[in-house]
């Protein structure tokens, strides 16, 4: 690709004349597919699941992610937006072939087999001057196999007959595509100089914030790695500080928030638990590379350890407050992840309820975003209707910050359960200058 196709290329995508094939339409996909909608390019949609496929044809989109369902009917309105499960035929009528499919784990190694049969059916269809682009977070080198992978089975040279751009996804549920658009700069690496002047001049149509254009595709995939790990290990930090004040009798809320009148200290909020599909999946992709490089990162496992157990640890000190009563019923609210997201992707909510089964406590849970979820127990009821399944029960976990959790009274709370029940404040954000009558647990009081 020359300097002059180069330059054209924001104006050849606007046009519809460089046709993008996005592969794996689940949260990322369709932020990604979003993005590039509201910037005017033409999009092959590829997912696996047919009645996904079947839905975004027919208009019918379900995805709550904001901005998401406007973009796509009017892609399909504007016979801009097209899907297919046929990853073969998106890669032959494509010139930009977009990765976004999920990288999960399987045994605590990264599970990359959606990763490499979307390769596999992008390299059928591969032609002179197509770009790839992969953004799933990834185990360090895992682009460079990929490019030595698809030199070989398509006897293609990248840099010469194709591009390759390594940028990392970088949003959360709820705000994903202002997160591509403005929030954050793009993380940009490719297999050489031409893929990177690529990557820079596509990244001008969807991001007003200016790319950090990385050395290696190694570097790109250790930021991404290292940006969650981050996150990891203070929380666990701020988890096994919470539990040492405990023990001392200590409020560490209070000892947080005097630390953190001083600038260099930033001490996060102990919790339940740690969710999401990024921040307990990317320490194991981390070590991964570690194990096999022989490096030592041992702080990184034992801040994963830790918050790992907290769902455990919370539930033995609800046990140690209720001496061993029998025949008693929970009510978890929450089985989002994360407050005000429709997103139970690796919830903690789904340890707790082990724990509490195993220590023979019957529960619920209750969250507005969601009235099924086949990942639960079958004689576990789920409800969007808080009054449902309030009424009866002794004890009452919040797992997750729902605003809506945050307005619970006291009097509520008795009229409605007509008990007095344990509250287990996972998420500390109940007042409980206004609770006189309930006993409220929280971490770290």
């Amino acid at each position: 690709m020359n300097k002059k196709q180069i330059q054209e290329l924001p104006r050849n995508i606007k046009l519809g004349n460089k046709k993008i094939a996005i592969y794996g339409i689940g949260f990322v996909g369709t932020a990604i597919a979003s993005t590039w909608l509201r910037a005017g390019a033409s999009i092959i949609a590829v997912d696996k699941k047919n009645t996904l496929v079947n839905n975004i044809n027919n208009k019918k989109i379900t995805n709550s992610e904001p901005k998401a369902r406007e973009a796509f009917i009017e892609g399909i309105n504007s016979k801009r937006l097209t899907a297919t499960t046929n990853g073969k035929w998106a890669s032959k009528y494509s010139d930009i072939k977009i990765i976004s499919v999920p990288v999960g784990l399987d045994k605590r190694s990264a599970d990359l087999r959606f990763l490499y049969s979307a390769v596999e059916d992008i390299i059928t269809g591969l032609k002179k001057n197509d770009i790839i682009i992969i953004t799933p977070t990834v185990p360090i080198g895992t682009s460079n196999k990929i490019i030595k992978w698809i030199e070989n089975k398509s006897k293609l040279k990248v840099e010469k007959d194709f591009f390759l751009i390594y940028t990392p996804e970088r949003i959360s549920a709820g705000q994903a595509i202002s997160d591509i658009e403005n929030n954050y700069p793009p993380i940009l690496s490719g297999a050489g100089e031409i893929s990177i002047k690529i990557a820079n001049k596509m990244f001008e149509v969807i991001s007003s914030k200016k790319p950090i254009t990385m050395s290696t595709t190694e570097a790109a995939e250790a930021e991404k790695l290292i940006e969650g790990l981050y996150r990891d290990v203070n929380i666990a930090l701020a988890n096994e500080l919470s539990r040492f004040c405990e023990n001392l009798g200590i409020d560490y809320w209070e000892v947080r928030e005097a630390a953190n009148s001083q600038p260099y200290s930033h001490l996060h909020k102990p919790g339940i638990g740690v969710g999401g599909y990024c921040i307990p999946v990317y320490p194991w992709l981390l070590t991964q590379t570690a194990v096999d490089k022989g490096i030592d990162m041992n702080f990184a496992l034992l801040g994963r350890y830790t918050n790992e157990g907290m769902p455990k640890y919370s539930v033995s000190r609800i046990m140690s407050e209720i001496n061993n009563k029998k025949k008693l019923t929970a009510l978890i609210l929450g089985l989002s992840f994360r407050g005000n997201v429709a997103d139970n992707r690796i919830s903690p909510t789904y340890d707790i309820i082990d724990e509490l089964i195993q220590n023979n406590i019957k529960a619920r849970v209750h969250d507005p975003f969601f009235s099924y979820d086949p990942l639960l127990p079958k004689e576990v009821k789920l409800s969007k209707d808080l009054d449902k399944v309030i009424s009866g029960v002794d004890i009452i976990i919040i797992a997750t910050d729902h605003d809506e959790y945050k307005e619970i009274t006291e009097d509520y709370i008795i009229k409605k359960s007509k008990k007095k029940p344990l509250i287990f404040d996972g998420r500390n954000i109940l007042n409980k200058s206004k609770f006189e009558k309930l006993k409220i647990l929280t971490i770290g009081k």
